[in-house]
């Protein structure tokens, strides 16, 4: 049983290194990473940038970097503000439904304390009728008792 073990372990041990090895070689392939901002400029640098003495092929790729880093800066910040705009946008939204919920609130509030005193004076008047016509019924009686 100890063989068997010492396989799945040793066969665990494959599996999770070459995966490790797989992700690790998708990861340096995507384009999205920092690092492939010298590949993008050495790609438009070999189509664009002639050769030539006195260093003119490297004052092309310094322009073509340096273009590439304000764009990309350029973008940045114009996905900021888009960014920042519509959180402003949000907090306004957020604030007004804040107001609204409060004022609902408080109208359920003056709703619930209005039914109370409502409540209160029905019950006032009821209590108020039955005194009422208990006088009555007592009156009733006393001149029927005294009628007879």
């Amino acid at each position: 049983m100890s063989k068997v073990r010492f396989l799945l372990v040793g066969a665990g041990f494959v599996l999770a290194l070459g995966t490790a090895g797989v992700v690790a070689s998708v990861g340096a392939a995507t384009l999205t990473d920092p690092d492939s901002h010298g590949d993008s400029v050495a790609s438009a640098a070999r189509v664009t940038c002639p050769h030539g003495p006195n260093g003119v092929h490297g004052k092309c790729v310094s322009a073509i970097a340096s273009s590439k880093s304000e764009s990309k800066a350029e973008s940045e910040s114009a996905r900021d503000d888009t960014c920042n705009a519509a959180e402003a946008d949000e907090d306004t939204s957020e604030k007004t439904s804040a107001r609204t919920e409060d004022a609902s609130e408080k109208g359920a509030k003056l709703s619930k304390a209005a039914d109370k005193t409502e409540d209160a004076s029905e019950k006032s008047a009821k209590h108020a009728e039955d005194k009422t016509e208990k006088k009555q019924v007592k009156a009733c009686e006393a001149a029927e008792a005294s009628s007879s």
